[in-house]
């Protein structure tokens, strides 16, 4: 079985890369589809084209589809648990191949607790961007994200991996940074973290076939 993970399009947001997720989800091809959270962004202020209805048209509703809901989606979070139109909501989705186990979460979860991470305030803060980037045309996110580039530390990933050492492969989205990372324990077991990426500042997704998962920068077959 070929599986796809792909988190973070943010369909609907004003910057999300369209034309390239209408591209990927025409040419890729996969058995299971996993979608990591911050699908459709609800949390801002979504302006829904014909292009937004063309990529949504472009899943694949023949094949399995998962949708792992994440902090952008939250309005989805009453369908965790149900399959609607064929496709299965859940807040974590689990998995075994080859002998291994793997996990996929959105990643919100793992973010430090305190006021600027209660909901309603980041629903107040993502409006606040959405209305600069329409006003600047500037993608606060993009900015934002490779600023956390510079600062970000390795012993977070570890702390994650070390919050999700019962499986083999953990995967997961929300920080917008694609990187994976190869964990031995003394026990010689082989542990793998993978951040899907994004569709706003990259083009990355994750390939799970035969146990082996890789993550991947889409480039489009067409001209």
């Amino acid at each position: 079985m070929k599986r796809v993970i792909i988190s973070d399009t943010h369909i609907g947001s004003l910057f999300y890369k369209s034309e390239e997720l209408f591209k990927f989800l025409s040419e890729v091809e996969y058995d299971q589809l996993i979608l990591a959270g911050d699908i459709i962004d609800f949390i801002k202020i979504p302006v829904f084209t014909e292009r937004c209805m063309d990529i949504l048209s472009k899943i694949d509703r023949d094949k399995e589809i998962i949708y792992v809901v994440g902090n952008h989606d939250e309005s989805l979070v009453r369908l965790v648990g149900k399959n609607i139109f064929g496709i299965d909501f859940v807040k974590r989705y689990e998995f075994e191949e080859n002998n291994r186990k793997f996990r996929v979460e959105h990643g919100d979860s793992y973010d430090a607790k305190s006021f600027i991470r209660t909901t309603l305030f980041v629903k107040l803060l993502s409006v606040m961007q959405n209305v600069l980037e329409v006003t600047f045309d500037f993608d606060f996110t993009t900015w934002y994200i490779e600023r956390q580039i510079k600062r970000h530390k390795l012993r977070n990933i570890i702390d994650i991996l070390r919050l999700n050492d019962d499986v083999d492969v953990f995967v997961m989205g929300h920080l917008h940074i694609p990187e994976a990372l190869v964990w031995i324990q003394p026990d010689q077991t082989v542990k793998t973290y993978i951040n899907a990426g994004d569709w706003i500042s990259h083009t990355t997704y994750v390939e799970v076939e035969d146990g082996v998962a890789r993550l991947k920068e889409f480039k489009s077959i067409s001209a």
